[in-house]
């Protein structure tokens, strides 16, 4: 039984397989055949109609365009097998002009094809319904003027496209590359983006119906003014909505957004009310991490943001609610925040710890008067050892007033290499902080914080600070502050630079504003204190590093106000060496004022008071008025490097002096004299003086034994000296001692070039050694006893001081000369104002005038014509008879 069934059911195997063979082969050919059918009813309907529905559609659109389409004949093809089941017209290198009034038009766009696609059986009905529209390829230049004017309004509005032959019955829109370039001339924003796909869904002639929008952009850049947002992202949407053109209204069912990878859910709705549409949103990020979400902050704002990576979670949550346009802005309210999060400077592998935030923003009301806020309530986080924790509050953002506190305990050099100050090279030292702060609004007119507040309490502890660029180093430093209001009271702050110290106590006025506002100046009023202040190291020029510029260079800053009273025990500056400085020093719109300064120098001292005026930032101009007591002055010659000269040096004078001297010059800021407008009026007195090997002294010896001149001691010497056009005038001077008298005057240039009239009073001794030196002369020239047993010759002396000319001169002549050299009457007043036309009114510097018996006045008033200076007294009349 068993063994035929098996027989029986192998025979039927093979009649079922041939079953299925012949159907499926039945099958194949009919589908070949419907295929055949169907491509030869394409190219039948196509040969047949294909000009019927092209004209047709060209001319249907053309009723509907503003503008002008440029497109070859040749380029339009009607086609029913590419898109079967639609037929389609296709339109490939279409270019429109822009719909301006102008008669030169722009392009508005180029595409490299556009296909309107429709029922195959609309073609039999005539009757054409556009159901589907591809466009790809395309490059969209989109402009709004000035004015408001736009260029892109090239399709004219239908009043009723569902009841004519040519109709839009949108299901769906598929756009592939579309370039698209939005300028806004009148908002001043720029857009550039490329639409990769973008495909809408939707039955968009239906009053009421769905649409589902896909679409992939690449984000070039979007500017506002001159700031650039999402600039090179790639953004992806889906979006589900539903649309009422009764309203209309449009409703967000599903939406997301994503940048890059940041994912955000948009949910609400849009209604139009009137002319302009209310909207409420709401956007949720979803999974949001703090890299992705500083990446969104544009370059000019997120700065090094780059050398960081973060890990630690964000959230965001903003509502937008309210109508949108010109004169209307929609309210936004955000929440966003940072939790345990950690941020790494990558380089130095440094990071922030636990850091936590919690923000909020809000818009504004202007309907209700309220003004836009940002809360970040609290702050907190961990660095190395330190801690920070804060709030800040802004209100009114367009002008802000602002409150909060600080509370921190760093160590600064991991807090630098954290945020990689650019100005510090390195710093090591302590910081701590306790402090709370408000302020108003700033003052429109001045553009000023008027109304701070500040309190609590800022040390510094050990710190040591290398400034990059600049070769001195602040180190020791230590000081306990105080906040009061706008104000920075220093209980005590000390420190070195360099071989330099300071101890300052007082205020730092303005600091807050100061900080601020970048125009606003600070005010230092202190007491300054130093065991050692090195002037070479100070002021050295160190701009120019490697290049033959000055050495030195002085410059004020114009928002720095300084009113110190200084107390120095050491001070050095090139050879010139002060000890016990003590004095006050002012410093307001970059004039420097020291008035008076004391000071012991050179075996002596010197009472100063003086002006550097360096509001103009290509010279400094210095004037002064000093008392000089009981100067070595083999130490003075020593100490200003022998003022430039070699005739007369440290090593050939010896006395000790008291002088007044008035002061002006004009100075580089690297501290190079303009010697035409260089002016001193010295009056002074020399005891116990001695010229010693002077070579123009030497050059006498044909007339005196030279042993006689090589050293020439004095008891007194009175004169008054004049320094003005590069000349240095010397009235009636006179040098006494035993043997010989010398008096002497004349001028003698900065170049060397000298004009000298001389009368050597001889004792017996040294006349009859001077009539054995000239030999080969029986007259010294003009010859003269003084009655007391001297015998005068009179000589003149040119030349330069290399090369002097000597020659006998008469009385007469001298008489003539000592005319001529006399000291003009002037004041520093009257000289300053032929030479620098200078005697501007200065407020500021008129409340550093002295009011009685004033040795330095720094108040000039052309009004007045009384002199209010000392002044240079004129010589005495001279003697009938004598020089």
């Amino acid at each position: 039984m068993d063994i035929e069934n098996k027989i029986n059911t192998t025979e039927q195997l093979p009649e079922k397989k041939s079953r299925l063979v012949r159907f499926l082969w039945r099958l194949f050919i009919s589908v070949i055949v419907i295929i055949i059918l169907l491509t030869g009813s394409g190219f039948v309907i196509g040969y047949y109609f294909q000009d019927e529905v092209k004209e047709y559609v060209i001319k249907e659109l053309n009723k509907q365009l503003n503008t002008e389409i440029i497109v070859d004949g040749r380029d339009i093809d009607f086609t029913v097998l590419q898109n079967f089941p639609f037929a389609s017209v296709d339109f490939k290198n279409v270019k429109a002009l822009e719909v301006v009034q102008s008669k030169n038009k722009d392009t508005l766009f180029s595409a490299g094809k556009i296909s309107f696609q429709f029922d195959v059986v609309d073609i039999f009905k005539k009757n054409y319904r556009i159901k589907k529209i591809e466009i790809s390829d395309v490059d969209l230049k989109v402009h709004i003027d000035k004015e408001g004017n736009d260029n892109y309004h090239f399709w004219k509005e239908s009043k009723d496209s569902v009841n004519t032959s040519f109709a839009f019955l949108l299901e769906k829109i598929v756009l592939k590359k579309i370039k698209v370039s939005f300028r806004n001339s009148q908002s001043k924003q720029n857009i550039d983006l490329l639409v990769n796909t973008s495909n809408l869904s939707g039955r968009f002639s239906d009053v009421r119906y769905s649409l589902d929008v896909t679409s992939d952009f690449y984000v070039n850049y979007i500017k506002t003014d001159s700031v650039f947002y999402l600039r090179k992202k790639n953004i992806q949407a889906s979006l589900a909505l539903d649309v009422d053109n009764t309203m209309p209204s449009y409703k967000i069912q599903n939406a997301e957004i994503k940048i890059e990878d940041l994912l955000f859910e948009v949910f609400g709705n849009v209604v139009n009310n009137g002319k302009d549409p209310l909207v409420n949103f709401g956007v949720k990020g979803k999974d949001l991490d703090i890299k992705s979400v500083l990446s969104l902050i544009p370059d000019k704002y997120k700065g090094k943001i780059n050398d960081y990576e973060s890990d630690g979670g964000f959230y965001f949550n903003a509502t937008i609610q309210g109508i949108v346009s010109s004169k209307q802005m929609p309210q936004i309210t955000a929440d966003f925040g940072i939790s345990n999060a950690d941020i790494t400077q990558i380089k130095d592998d440094i990071k922030l710890h636990k850091v936590n935030l919690k923000g909020h923003y809000f818009n504004g009301n202007r309907n209700a008067n309220e003004v836009s806020l940002l809360t970040l309530i609290p702050f907190s986080a961990l660095i190395d050892q330190g801690t920070i924790d804060g709030e800040l509050i802004l209100k009114n953002l367009d002008n802000p007033s602002f409150s909060g506190k600080v509370k921190a305990s760093l160590n600064l050099e991991s807090l630098q290499k954290f945020f990689k100050i650019d100005t510090i090279e390195s710093v090591i030292g302590q910081f701590n902080v306790d402090a709370t702060f408000s302020g108003d609004e700033r003052n429109i007119r001045s553009g000023n914080y008027e109304n701070i507040s500040t309190s609590g309490d800022l040390k510094i502890e050990n710190v040591d600070l290398k400034l990059k660029n600049y070769s001195l180093n602040f180190t020791g430093m230590n000081g306990d502050f105080k906040f009061d209001n706008n104000d920075l009271a220093v209980n005590s702050f000390s420190g070195n630079i360099a071989s330099s110290d300071f101890e300052l106590k007082g205020f730092f006025r303005n600091i807050m504003g100061f900080m601020l506002k970048e125009d606003q100046s600070i005010i230092i009023d202190a007491t300054l204190n130093s065991k050692n202040i090195d002037l070479n190291e100070l002021l050295a020029n160190k701009e120019e590093e490697g290049t033959s510029k000055s050495k030195y260079k002085l410059k004020f800053s114009e928002l720095v106000d300084l009113n110190l009273n200084s107390e120095i025990q050491h001070l050095v500056f090139r050879k010139f060496d002060a000890r016990n400085i003590k004095g006050l020093v002012k410093l307001k719109d970059k004039k420097m004022v020291v008035d008076p300064i004391v000071l012991s120098t050179m075996d002596g001292s010197i009472t100063t008071s003086g002006l550097i005026d360096g509001s103009d930032s290509t010279k400094l101009l210095i004037t002064c008025f000093s008392e000089v007591n009981n100067i070595n002055v083999t130490k003075m010659f020593e100490s200003f490097e022998n003022f430039g000269q070699t005739s007369v040096t440290d090593k050939n004078i010896k006395g000790v002096t008291t002088a007044k001297i008035q002061f002006a010059s004009v100075l580089s800021p690297e501290l190079k004299m303009d010697l035409d407008k260089l002016y001193a009026g010295v009056d002074m007195i020399i005891v116990n003086g001695e010229i010693n090997n002077v070579e123009s002294m030497k050059s006498m010896s044909r007339f005196i034994e030279l042993k006689d001149l090589e050293n020439v001691r004095f008891s007194t010497l009175k004169n008054q000296i004049e320094l003005k056009n590069q000349m240095i005038t010397i009235p009636k001077m006179e040098v006494k001692s035993n043997a010989i008298n010398i008096v002497a005057s004349g001028t003698h240039s900065f170049n060397n070039e000298i004009n000298y009239k001389i009368k050597l009073s001889l004792n017996e001794l040294l006349s009859k050694k001077a009539k054995q030196a000239k030999k080969e002369n029986d007259e010294f020239g003009e010859v003269s006893d003084d009655g007391l047993g001297r015998t005068n010759i009179f000589l003149s002396m040119t030349g330069t001081v290399d090369k002097p000319v000597i020659r006998y001169d008469s009385k007469g002549a001298i008489q003539n000369v000592k005319q001529d050299l006399k000291v003009e009457k002037q004041t520093l007043k009257s000289i300053l104002k032929d030479e620098f036309g200078l005697f501007k009114k200065d407020s500021t510097i008129k409340s550093n005038t002295p009011k009685d018996d004033a040795k330095f006045i720094l108040k000039w008033d052309e009004a007045n014509k009384k002199e209010e200076k000392k002044e240079l007294k004129k010589p005495k009349k001279p003697e009938e008879e004598d020089y």
